[in-house]
């Protein structure tokens, strides 16, 4: 019996190379669109850092006090008494190096940007609002002006509200002269002759009052810090100036 030989096995021809693709290109850009520069770019941003760094600066600089050194021992007199704190230019108080540093850098652009104004904020300790209360009267004794400033209904938009706020916000700060310069304003403007002012601290409610749902303008919220009672001063007129002579010519 004879053996058949196996056919040998055929080699698949090897696929050809597929010829190289051109290089997609990129969407056309946008007409009048350039594109930025890595210096520019890197430019820029250093800008943006820089001033967000100044403005972090200010108000961090405003918040941080100086400070005794930790174990600092305050010196005692004769008696055994502890003696006050140094003062506050002593050397003996530490001040914050990187607040101090960073508002140094930066204090003229933070004056040119307007970026160093006080951060007075608020809390934790809200106070009350101010308000001043005034009626005016005429020679016969006759009411012709009974009215308060800042008063929302009469003083607006809000900026003109918050000029109004601050009039009598810093009437205190500036002294009783400056309520009887208010007062006397007033009789001029409604052509009075006698008026009553007073100056008020509106007070916020206390947690208990908002339990108990007492309103914002319930009346012991009201609190009369000044009152002032005025009349019209008498100005004085200045002395007319003497005829001057021209050389040459009449008066």
């Amino acid at each position: 019996m004879a053996f058949k030989q196996p056919e040998p096995q055929k080699t698949p021809p090897r696929p050809e190379p597929a010829p190289p693709q051109p290089a997609k290109k990129s969407a056309p850009r946008p007409t009048g669109e350039v594109a930025w520069h890595p210096f520019w770019r890197w430019s820029v941003s250093l800008l943006i850092v820089l001033h967000l760094l100044a403005v972090f600066s200010a108000p961090w600089d405003l918040a941080t006090l100086p400070a005794l050194p930790p174990g600092y021992v305050a010196p005692a007199d004769n008696l055994g008494r502890e003696l006050p704190p140094p003062p506050a230019n002593s050397n003996v108080w530490q001040q914050p190096v990187m607040p101090r540093t960073l508002r140094y850098f930066f204090r003229h652009y933070l004056n040119l940007m307007y970026l160093n104004h006080g951060y007075e904020f608020f809390a934790p300790d809200p106070a009350g609002s101010n308000l001043i209360r005034y009626q005016v009267r005429d020679s016969g004794g006759k009411e012709i002006a009974n009215a308060q400033f800042p008063d929302h209904k009469l003083h607006w938009p809000r900026l003109l509200y918050h000029r109004y706020l601050m009039l009598a916000a810093q009437t205190g700060d500036m002294g009783e002269e400056s309520g009887r310069n208010f007062a006397q304003h007033l009789l001029r403007v409604n052509s009075g002759q006698t008026i009553r002012l007073e100056w008020i601290l509106h007070k916020l409610l206390a947690p208990q009052q908002v339990r108990d749902k007492t309103p914002l303008d319930a009346p012991n919220t009201y609190q009369v810090l000044a009152t002032i009672q005025e009349t019209p001063r008498q100005r004085s007129v200045p002395n007319p100036l003497p005829p001057v002579t021209v050389p040459g010519g009449g008066r």
